[in-house]
Formats: structure tokens, sequence, C-alpha cells
């Protein structure tokens, strides 16, 4: 894989057309920074390590659409695993975080990631579910004492940086299903309930991550890198994923 650093770049209102794969070259402004963290030990009983979840069809997959739907110069070569100690991290405004529910960050880590944080970064955190949300809060606690996490509602900016989002209410690959009556019917008990998502501010009200409770926004992205889930299902999680991108590049 290539690592290149990521430069500001500012995102169109509107799609632009699609940039050939072969006039990319090095001009490409989007990196996927993928980071590896220090993990509990439950993380030893898992048949993936945690973090690592989806990698890398879900790049490739997110990789091609912000190059289709954006102003952004990228290739689904533009991808990278970035160790969450390393100062390697300033150089990528964008973080993915996998199943955050098994990260335990380690002093060099809070630090590195307040610093990001502080610097004007942006963070996505993704696949998790129930009591999972609490354990991220209580590791930003560690990084920020004095800040919350709070539930974001459909008013908030990121979701018309770039589609406007109208509602947000999808149902995960897994977990989570609508019953007969319309009803959010658990079939998974590790979550509570239907997709929820959680935001952290700065001082000056710039949001500086998102949190996609009881979801998996880069499960669907795999399932369509592989074909094994129709666009329609994932449609959301495409249009979410890019707002995640435009706001954070714009902000």
């Amino acid at each position: 894989m290539r690592k290149r650093i990521l430069f500001p770049v500012l995102i169109a209102a509107a799609a632009a057309p699609a940039v050939p794969f072969d006039d990319i070259g090095e001009s490409a402004e989007f990196v996927f920074a993928r980071v590896r963290f220090n993990q509990t030990w439950e993380a030893l009983f898992q048949t993936e390590a945690p973090w690592h979840h989806d990698y890398p069809y879900a790049e490739d997959l997110y990789l091609n659409l912000v190059r289709d739907f954006t102003s952004v110069r990228t290739s689904p070569d533009d991808y990278t695993i970035v160790d969450l100690d390393d100062e390697a991290i300033f150089g990528y405004p964008f973080l993915y975080f996998s199943e955050p529910g098994f990260m335990d960050l380690t002093a060099g880590e809070e630090e590195r990631l307040r610093d990001y944080f502080n610097r004007g970064g942006f963070a996505m955190f993704d696949d998790f579910r129930g009591l999972d949300l609490a354990h991220l809060a209580a590791q930003l606690k560690r990084l920020f004492p004095d800040r919350e996490m709070f539930r974001l509602d459909v008013g908030h900016p990121i979701f018309n940086a770039f589609y406007q989002i109208d509602d947000l209410d999808m149902i995960p690959l897994y977990g989570v299903e609508i019953g007969p009556g319309g009803e959010t019917v658990i079939t998974d008990p590790r979550f509570s309930g239907g997709p929820e998502f959680w935001g952290m501010e700065d001082e000056h009200g710039r949001l500086i991550l998102i949190a996609n409770q009881n979801n998996d926004l880069g499960e669907y992205w795999e399932g369509l890198d592989l074909a094994t889930v129709p666009f329609e299902d994932a449609a959301d999680s495409v249009r979410l994923g890019t707002n995640y991108l435009v706001y954070a590049m714009t902000h």
C-alpha cells in the first residue's frame, strides 16, 4: 500500500466528474488512515484483531466512492495503517477506528490522540455496539476530562455536509431487524437498540469525532466491495461516510 501525506483540500458542494485512475498519480489528496491501537485482553479471543475488521475491502470501496462522488483526488490504493502512538497520525486529518470497544489507550496513545484533536484532526469510530459506547466515552475522558460525548440529531451540519440526510433511521447488517409492526427487534444481545450517532466537540464547538453506535459502516463498505450487499441497502452508509469526510476537511 502507498503512504502519502493528506493535504487540506476544499471539497466542492456538488459531485465532481470522476477522475480516471491513470490520472491520479502522486497528486492524490486523500489517504484513508486506519488506526492500530492498544487493545484490551478480550481482543485475544477474537479471530481477527478488532482494529483490523473489514480491512482492506472497506478502504477499497470507500476510496472508490470518494473519488467518484466528490472532487477529492484519490484512488483505491491510497490507504494505510497508522499506529496511534506514532506522530505520523498528524499527517492524516481523518482517522478511522474499528471496534473501539476493545481500545485500551496507553499513556503515549492518549498524548498523541489528544494532540491530534487539538491540532484540528477528526476521527470516525465505527463497528461497535451496546456497552462499547460507555467504554469509548471512558477512554475519551482520559483525553478530555471536562468534555462529554453527546448524541447527534439529524440537524447537525455533518449530516448535510455533502449529501442532505433527512433522517438517521437505518438498519445495520446484523444485530438489529425491523419487526412486522415496524418495531426494532434486537437479534444480537450485544446491541442496545438501533443505530445512534454520537460526537464530541472542542472548545470552539467544532465536532472532532463521530461514533457510530450499534452500527458498522465498514461492514457495509466491505459487502459492497465484495458484491455481497446490494447498493440500495448500503446507500445510507455511503452518504454518511462521504459526509464525514467532507465535514472533516472543511471544518
